[in-house]
């Protein structure tokens, strides 16, 4: 009798002990709110802590699925010394609708649309110093792929100014730092400025192609017959270029000029290199720039201007490959992400995995390609908007986007054309957050975000979530 009724108490006190958490858990969450920061501090993802030893290999998992992986010794100080003392790992997790929202993050890298697979903040501290990841090091992230089949990249959170932060992926990160340096340095900007790179920077990872010099003016205007591209568009254009030519002026750091007539076809003729001084060229680059000039286009010249003697040179420029970077980039640290594949999932199904070597927000995302002239400004009024929490969200992708303020209005700049999204508000009233959604294009004009209806805070997160 005595076991059994050791047996009934401790399942009351148990029953008592999770019935009276989960009431405080709901009088957490039906606490009277009167602003849109109070309804923030409830509804943002809280932080998960870890603490680790610096040299023992360490694989974390957190609640809603993000599996990392540190191998040892991985941490230092800003002073390049290594902790010896216990550290202090925080994750916090943004995958729903609702952690992105009240976490204030979006989903745009400069002016490009991205399509988000989650975002985590990372941290790493010992004795309440903050650490950064050894050079040569990375701490893997595994993000949950939830059925995505994607390709996607990861992205750091970084600070474009005083008041804007954007996205940027991991393989642009070193060319973003150092022109940023460079603009920060006297204030005035420099357009030279070298890039750290963390691989040896052969020149299998550019493209080549070619810089013209306009000694006749209008070629800025003159375009080819039947199209809208210019002289100078196509030759800058690098998929109009032979690349093997254009590694060749590279190489050997040629510059050609060249005069020449354009007939009442519009085909140039009669080329000859003009000099200058005791200028001396070399007669294979002249032969590739005539070649390339013979292989234009017609051009849509007048007839009365075909006996004109036009002028243009050309010199070489070569720009990042960046998918070959990208795939030695993550060569360099491919030991850590096989390692952690190993360990946390051998068959890497159910996981991006990426090498992160920065601490701080992470993103797994995607560039959403839009052609320029196919993007719009969409605008939203609605009572009192510096008050409401407003967002859209796409139907074709998951992204989420922020507006800026212009006169009292919110405006969402750079959008695609003729999409589908739903517009979301957030405030407060009686205590109480209100929500309202509503469906749109994004050619919609005059939009006006109205019929706010009011929620409980749970009931809120759960129609937030139901969005997506």
């Amino acid at each position: 009798m005595t076991n059994t009724f050791k047996l009934i108490l401790g399942i009351l006190i148990t029953s008592f002990v999770f019935t009276n958490c989960a009431s405080d858990e709901k009088k957490k969450r039906t606490i009277p709110v009167n602003s849109i920061a109070e309804i923030t501090t409830v509804l943002s993802p809280t932080v998960e802590k870890f603490e680790v030893k610096v040299n023992e290999e360490t694989i974390l998992k957190g609640k809603k699925g993000t599996s990392i992986y540190i191998p040892a010794n991985t941490f230092q100080f800003e002073d390049g010394t290594t902790p010896t003392a216990a550290v202090t790992i925080e994750i916090k997790e943004c995958y729903s609708l609702t952690d992105m929202i009240f976490e204030d993050l979006q989903t745009t890298s400069k002016d490009q649309i991205l399509e988000t697979n989650g975002m985590i903040y990372l941290n790493a501290e010992s004795n309440g110093k903050k650490l950064s990841v050894k050079e040569g090091k990375a701490v893997v992230i595994g993000f949950p792929k939830k059925n995505a089949d994607k390709e996607m990249d990861l992205f750091y959170e970084v600070q474009l100014n005083d008041s804007t932060k954007t996205w940027i992926p991991n393989y642009e990160l070193f060319e973003f730092t150092a022109e940023r340096a460079a603009n920060t340095t006297d204030g005035e900007g420099d357009s030279f400025y070298n890039i750290e790179y963390p691989i040896e920077m052969t020149d299998d990872l550019y493209y080549y192609g070619y810089s013209p010099y306009t000694w006749t003016s209008r070629f800025d205007r003159i375009q080819f017959k039947g199209t809208n591209k210019t002289i100078i568009d196509y030759i800058e254009t690098l998929k109009d270029i032979d690349s093997t030519d254009a590694y060749l002026f590279y190489k050997n750091n040629w510059y050609i000029n060249l005069d020449f007539n354009i007939d009442k076809n519009g085909k140039m003729h009669n080329f000859k290199p003009r000099f200058y001084s005791d200028e001396k060229y070399n007669e294979q680059a002249i032969k590739i720039t005539t070649e390339l000039f013979k292989s234009l286009p017609l051009i849509d010249l007048d007839e009365s201007n075909s006996d004109w003697r036009f002028s243009l040179g050309i010199s070489s420029k070569r720009m990042l490959n960046k998918e070959k970077f990208k795939q030695k980039f993550r060569e360099k640290y491919a030991n850590y992400t096989n390692t952690a594949i190993e360990k946390i999932d051998p068959n890497a199904l159910e996981y991006y995995m990426f090498s992160a070597t920065e601490m701080g927000w992470i993103n797994c995302d995607r560039f959403w390609d839009v052609d320029a002239n196919e993007k719009t400004d969409f605008i939203v009024k609605t009572t009192n908007p510096k008050e409401t929490k407003i967002r859209i969200i796409f139907k074709d992708i998951k992204s989420i986007m922020t507006g800026t303020y212009e006169n009292g209005v919110l405006v969402f700049k750079n959008i695609p054309k003729e999409k589908e999204i739903k517009v979301i508000g957030i405030s407060y009233a009686n205590g109480k957050p209100t929500l309202s959604v509503e469906t749109a294009t994004t050619d919609t004009e005059n939009f006006e975000l109205t019929n706010f209806k009011e929620f409980s805070l749970d009931e809120l997160e759960t129609e937030l979530n139901s969005l997506q």
